[in-house]
């Protein structure tokens, strides 16, 4: 789970626009990631582990898209993955993840001047906001 932590420290720290979305990347790579593996470890969980995963992917592909996007490091997003963790934990961690790296891609689509940009931050945003909703049993607004 320190990595998801860590993936939202890092949004939560990102200021400018290459950074937010370098973090929001690695995020979505990362929530991705812990879904795929968790995704059969309950049987009732599994809906939500399986559409918030296409949300994670759907949401890193919006994020792929943006013009500001640094140049791909070497991500290695296969080793760390929380082991032994309850589904729920794993799903109010992942939860807490989207809600706040929505926030911050509705926020930094506000103040974005590339079009471009703009658009592809606010799809990840919906896609963010659409797995917190999922993982924390909240109705949608």
């Amino acid at each position: 789970m320190d990595r998801l932590r860590s993936a939202r420290e890092r949004i939560a720290t990102a200021t400018d626009l290459p950074g937010i979305l370098d973090a929001a990347y690695d995020a979505f790579e990362d929530m991705l990631a812990v879904l795929r593996l968790h995704q059969e470890d309950d049987e009732s969980a599994f809906p939500a582990y399986v559409v918030a995963a296409a949300a994670a992917a759907n949401g890193r592909d919006w994020i792929a898209g943006a013009d500001t996007l640094p140049s791909a490091k070497s991500r290695d997003h296969a080793d760390d993955l929380p082991e032994g963790t309850s589904v729920t934990d794993i799903a109010q961690v992942v939860a807490a993840l989207s809600s706040e790296l929505s926030a911050q891609l509705a926020a930094t689509a506000a103040r974005v001047a590339d079009p471009g940009d703009r658009v592809c931050c606010q799809g990840a945003a919906t896609e963010a906001a659409a797995i917190a909703v999922l993982l924390s049993g909240a109705n949608p607004p």
